[in-house]
């Protein structure tokens, strides 16, 4: 009974998904088409192969910079690109030189439309397994199951020589990266495909270092993140109930958060 509602779940997500998507590329649509023909009636009604060529190149540049690049980059390197490209044609010959500013809400509607292609191939690629844990790869369906075997073997667990340890539960996902003799590196998100998401637990910053081994090699982390296994245990026991973050510890956030996730 549980599996059918969260697959009447699951696919009224679906739906919603696609009507916004069709919305949102009805109005990149009326947005393009409006800029076109407005640059068009300024221009005199010439030029209108050169516009549609600084329209296409604006969408699919905003497009590929959303899809490649983390969201706290698109900002700055869309106003970096369009800067650039906006330089270059204005030293171009008449009419590139004249048309170049089209390439800025060009890119902004390419940044709008790769937002919902990346959504998208996202939720195309996620996986719906409903009230099963995923313990280290191997499917655990009872809670209590799995968090006594999680519970055991992060107890025991060496990075070093077993890599990452991991619990995953739909979108929720808990990792650690240690040994408890160096102790954990824990990161833990409720979704793992936002990249925004993603927290680690303890403090970020402070010149001193802690070592842990991965299969690798030694890794070198922040002090503040690096905790005890007890922490880890509490903050994985917390990943049971909350199914993310537990809200009762202290999580850092941020861009550096990503770059601690060694194995």
């Amino acid at each position: 009974m549980i599996e059918v509602l969260t697959d009447m779940l699951d696919s009224s997500s679906v739906f919603r998904f696609f009507r916004a998507a069709w919305s949102i590329w009805a109005i990149a649509l009326a947005f393009a088409v409006g800029i076109y023909l407005s640059t068009f009636s300024l221009t005199g009604g010439s030029n209108g192969v050169e516009i549609g060529m600084l329209l296409a190149a604006g969408i699919l540049g905003g497009g590929l910079i959303r899809g490649f690049l983390r969201e706290s980059w698109v900002t700055i390197v869309l106003v970096l690109v369009v800067v650039a490209e906006g330089f270059l044609l204005s030293q171009s010959p008449v009419p590139w030189s004249k048309l170049w500013p089209v390439l800025v809400p060009a890119s902004a509607i390419g940044v709008m439309v790769g937002n919902v292609i990346r959504l998208g191939i996202r939720d195309s690629k996620r996986k719906v397994v409903p009230d099963v844990w995923v313990v280290n790869g191997v499917v655990v369906p009872p809670t209590e199951r799995a968090r006594a075997t999680s519970i055991a073997a992060l107890s025991s667990w060496d990075s070093a020589t077993s890599g990452r340890f991991f619990v995953e539960r739909n979108g929720g996902l808990f990792e650690a990266v240690g040994s408890p003799v160096t102790g954990f590196i824990v990161h833990c998100t409720a979704n793992f495909q936002e990249e925004s998401e993603w927290r680690v637990l303890g403090l970020l910053g402070g010149e001193k270092e802690s070592e842990i081994h991965i299969p690798s090699g030694p890794a070198f982390a922040p002090s503040g993140v690096v905790v005890d296994l007890e922490v880890a245990r509490i903050a994985l026991l917390g990943f049971f109930h909350y199914r993310g973050p537990d809200p009762g510890l202290q999580w850092a956030v941020g861009d550096a958060v990503l770059d601690l996730k060694f194995g």
